[in-house]
């Protein structure tokens, strides 16, 4: 069952279509109204896939059913050629594996940015964005860095 309550009539296809980058929640807001308002049972469901900038991904019975949801949309740049298939699907759709998370005091190596391959100590670790604040060691005086949890590479765990 999906978003919209649902069950898919037959088999389903899957469109790409072409949006301007960094507007695809916007444009998939504006389809979700649209399918809602005119009643079309057509379309099954539509993907925001976050690796794929100025691309969504419509469920759909057929081509019939996006052309006409997507007619005079704003941000609608036109239909990528070939329609996926559900395994291309499932790709998009898979989480990413978690980042493990330092301890505070832990020795860690940055291995991207300008700090690349320098060792610092954490300082304090904010899961929800994802991101650490390091004490580079090999700094003539205290330099605290706030890096991404995917920049960094633990060399040490923290004493308890």
């Amino acid at each position: 069952m999906n978003e919209n309550n649902q069950e898919p009539k037959g088999k389903s296809l899957y469109f790409i279509l072409r949006t301007i980058a960094n507007q695809e929640i916007n444009t998939a807001l504006l389809l979700e109204t649209r399918v809602k308002s005119q009643g079309i049972s057509d379309i099954y469901s539509i993907i925001v896939p976050a690796d794929l900038k100025g691309y969504i991904i419509v469920e759909a019975a057929g081509l019939h059913a996006v052309k006409a949801i997507v007619k005079g949309v704003k941000f609608f740049r036109g239909q990528a050629p070939g329609i996926l298939t559900e395994e291309e699907v499932k790709k998009f759709l898979k989480s990413k594996a978690e980042l493990p998370v330092p301890e505070v005091g832990s020795r860690v190596e940055i291995t991207s940015g300008p700090l690349k391959g320098m060792q610092a100590q954490v300082i304090r670790v904010n899961k929800d964005k994802g991101e650490v604040a390091v004490n580079i060691l090999e700094a003539a005086f205290p330099v605290e860095v706030t890096v991404p949890l995917d920049s960094i590479k633990l060399i040490k765990e923290a004493k308890r």
